[in-house]
């Protein structure tokens, strides 16, 4: 085999996608049915912020772009929109491992809760920036508090997963 196929197989912008793949499966099949308070769980959203809470600003917005692209494709809105929100996402968390030097386990799972209500109120915001009207509602607040909640307690599970996934290998 070639170094250069071993070099792109073991990068971790291939393992994103592989492990983003797995996780979209979740957010598009069995987190679709589940709803708690009447609201879907946002697992791509997680990632992305997890990914900057861990690696920094830079990391988590080409993820969440990756992330958001890849969800792109099974969303009905304009493509490129989850993209740019889930990369906004990713450099929200991303700003965390500035404020704070040495974080703990909870410092990072309450860092991801705050960049995941973020995200969750941009994405009706940029939707209707581009003229899917209606999205704005005082129900985003609602929405986000719930998503922050449940990715505060899913990021001490999703967060060994992304220092996983997004380390970086020296193979070559």
């Amino acid at each position: 085999m070639s170094i250069r196929f071993i070099r792109f197989i073991s990068s971790r912008w291939t393992r994103l996608v592989l492990v983003a793949s797995v996780l979209m499966g979740f957010q598009t099949t069995l987190l679709n049915d589940m709803r708690p308070f009447g609201v879907m769980a946002q697992v791509m959203v997680l990632f992305a912020a997890c990914a900057g809470v861990i690696y920094g600003a830079e990391i988590g917005v080409v993820a969440g772009l990756i992330i958001g692209l890849m969800y792109d494709c099974v969303l009905t809105t304009p493509l490129g929109l989850a993209s740019l929100v889930l990369g906004a996402t990713g450099f929200i968390a991303g700003a965390f491992p500035y404020f704070v030097r040495e974080s703990s386990w909870w410092n990072k799972a309450i860092a991801v809760a705050v960049a995941s209500a973020v995200g969750e109120i941009l994405f009706p915001v940029a939707q209707a920036l581009v003229g899917l009207g209606g999205w704005v509602q005082w129900r985003i607040f609602v929405v986000a508090a719930v998503v922050a909640l449940i990715n505060m307690v899913l990021a001490p599970l999703l967060l060994p997963i992304v220092r996983w996934t997004l380390k970086e290998t020296l193979i070559g």
